[in-house]
Formats: C-alpha cells, sequence, structure tokens
C-alpha cells in the first residue's frame, strides 16, 4: 500500500517497544464525543509538597486566560482546576499560554471530510513485545470513543533501521516524522514509544491510552492544556503523566465537540463500557456519573 496524502490523513505512532511504534491515522466521519475520567484520581489525589521558593516560568497569558475561563464556566465540579506547578512539572519549565476555545477555532484545525479524510489508520512497528501487541485491539476501541471516529488498524511493518541512533539506543523520532512528511502532511503526523511504559497490563494500558488520546489530540489542533487536570496537559515525565487524568477537561473537550460534532453523552457510555470491560474501574465511574448528569 502506497503512502500518499490521499492515502493517510493523520498518521500517529503509537507503539514502540525498546524503541518505537508507528500508527498511522486518516480520519473518517466524526461522531459523538465527549470525555471520560475521574478527576479524583488526578493530581489532585496525590499529596504533594507546597512549591519550593523557587522561580516558575508560568506564563501570564496563561494565568490571565484561566482567570477569565474559570470567570465563565459554571458547572465543572467534576474536574480539577489547574493552580501554580511545582518544580519539575511541565508548566513550572514552559512558558505555554495555553489556548481558549475561540482561538482554537481561529486556527482552522484538522477535522474529519466525509468521504474523503474520515478514518484514523494506525500503523504500529514489528518491534512490540507480547505486552504491548495486546494493547492494539484496546487502543483501536479506545481511540474509536474517545474521538468519535472510525479507526483501522493496518499491517505491521518494519522499524527502518536507518532511523536508530546507537549512540542513545533508541529510534530517532524526529527523523521518522521527517521521512514520513514527505508523504503525508507534516501537522498530521504523531509518534510516541511504549518503551519506558513497564510491562504490567494494568499501568502499561492506561499509561498508552493516555499518550495515544493526547498525540492524537494535537493532531485534532489540540494544544496543551493549563486550565484542568486534562490529558492534554503537558508532562514533563512519567510521574507526571501517571498523576494526569485520562479525561479531556471542559475547555478541551467544548473544543473538540465543535469541531467533530459528536454527541457528549452516548460517547461517556461507550467510554464508560469500555473502561469497566478493562478493568478501569476509576474510570468507568466518572464516564457513567458524567452520562448521567449530561443526559438527565
Amino acid at each position: 500500500m502506497a503512502w500518499t496524502a490521499d492515502r493517510f490523513f493523520w498518521i500517529v505512532i503509537v507503539l514502540l517497544t525498546g524503541v518505537v511504534t508507528l500508527v498511522f491515522v486518516q480520519l473518517r466521519p466524526a461522531t459523538p464525543i465527549a470525555t471520560a475520567m475521574a478527576a479524583s484520581h488526578g493530581r489532585s489525589a496525590i499529596k504533594r509538597a507546597p512549591p519550593k521558593k523557587k522561580t516558575s516560568h508560568f506564563s501570564l497569558r496563561a494565568q490571565r486566560k484561566r482567570r477569565l475561563i474559570f470567570s465563565q464556566v459554571s458547572g465543572d465540579q467534576a474536574f480539577t482546576r489547574l493552580g501554580e506547578p511545582y518544580p519539575g512539572d511541565w508548566l513550572f519549565s514552559f512558558q505555554e499560554p495555553g489556548q481558549t476555545i475561540h482561538e482554537y477555532g481561529w486556527q482552522r484545525p484538522n477535522h474529519p471530510i466525509p468521504e474523503q479524510r474520515e478514518t484514523l489508520h494506525l500503523l504500529p512497528f514489528d518491534d512490540l513485545h507480547s505486552s504491548q501487541r495486546a494493547l492494539i485491539a484496546p487502543l483501536r476501541r479506545h481511540t474509536a470513543l474517545f474521538f468519535g471516529v472510525k479507526v483501522a488498524v493496518l499491517p505491521k511493518r518494519q522499524v527502518l533501521g536507518r532511523f536508530y541512533d546507537k549512540d542513545r539506543q533508541q529510534y530517532d523520532a524526529d527523523r521518522i516524522v521527517r521521512h514520513l512528511a514527505q508523504k503525508v502532511p507534516i501537522n498530521s503526523l504523531g509518534i510516541y514509544s511504549l518503551a519506558r511504559f513497564g510491562k504490567e497490563r494494568g499501568p502499561l494500558l492506561k499509561r498508552a491510552l493516555k499518550l495515544s488520546a493526547h498525540e492524537i489530540g494535537h493532531m485534532f489542533g489540540l494544544k496543551h492544556c493549563v486550565f484542568y487536570e486534562c490529558v492534554m496537559n503537558g508532562v514533563n515525565s512519567r510521574a507526571e503523566m501517571d498523576r494526569s487524568p485520562l479525561h479531556l477537561c471542559p475547555v478541551c473537550l467544548s473544543k473538540l465537540q465543535w469541531n467533530v460534532k459528536f454527541d457528549a453523552v452516548q460517547r461517556y457510555r461507550g467510554l464508560a463500557r469500555f473502561y469497566r470491560e478493562e478493568g478501569l474501574e476509576q474510570e468507568a465511574a466518572f464516564a457513567e456519573a458524567r452520562a448521567v448528569e449530561l443526559g438527565g
């Protein structure tokens, strides 16, 4: 199968073993979507020491946008608002201004086009160990439910040896993306590795779901969230990833809902069933509660 811009719209490189796994994505018709996950087991669920006396680079623009967003949003009790970042946190180190719903619309993000770009294609590389290969099916199902699109898994491909960095003992993701950008628009590419996610199924599955949702969210034009605990938060470490939730916050959910035109209640119900079947009880309870709250 030739890789052409017509054939593949979005490429998500999603499963890598001690190195990398590619997942090619092309979008199909957009359908209902919403968010899921419990704020109770996000950052707020973990007690942390007060921030040290150290200068934070947290953006003043982001702080102003927070005040604006929080003054306008009501009924967000199920979500946790972010506070001052801690040393080591992503927002402590990076001055990101955040992205409001209006800014998202102005930036004309990628969106599904019926009969042209309406299916996400996941293309795994063939260097996965057994516990990682077992994630492909749940990743496909979760992606379809989370983004409200059709998702297909393509036959695995060989990892290209020329992209391996012997000094760092890992594949160079930037070089792989540049190579793929010759065939697919650069804003339709994403890549991540499962190499450092461990082998225990529970943590491995949750980390894989979070990172795939985060990276595909970027391909839909979502920038790092600075408002709430959200799957679109930037993270500096695996520990910070584990503290972050699997759900989209009210702001990021509104952006995606405006773009993809999904039914939030049906999406929550589908995610709740998926999480329950996969043993993610907190995520299931959160999705069920949100479906009841929105559906009446």
